[in-house]
């Protein structure tokens, strides 16, 4: 049961972030990813939307001058210079918070993901 919850929520999670509808790096309307900025494993931030950046597939994983996965030292700096370093500063508290997700939290995490 809690695999499908966690599923549920990472397709929520994601969908939110596409809704973005471009690229944040280039602009791209297509091929659409949800990428993390800290790893899905830290659960206190998986769900987080402000862990996450809508790029297109070539930013994401594919472009070796420039994409998340392949260049992520140049991807970190561009995402602070983006988002601003008050951004990255209060993401990092919250990853570093300790979290024990309980059954209750998926209906509050999925509630929030619906939520526009």
């Amino acid at each position: 049961m809690k695999k499908e919850l966690i599923k549920k929520l990472d397709n929520a999670w994601s969908d939110r972030i596409r809704q973005y509808g471009r690229c944040e790096v280039c602009g791209k309307d297509s091929r659409l990813n949800a990428h993390h900025f800290y790893s899905r494993a830290i659960r206190v931030v998986r769900w987080d939307i402000d862990n996450g950046f809508c790029l297109c597939v070539g930013c994401h994983v594919f472009s070796s001058k420039f994409s998340a996965h392949l260049t992520p030292a140049e991807f970190v700096e561009w995402a602070i210079e983006h988002r601003g370093q008050r951004w990255y500063d209060d993401l990092k508290i919250k990853k570093n918070t300790p979290f024990k997700i309980r059954d209750a939290d998926f209906d509050i995490i999925m509630g929030s993901l619906l939520d526009e």
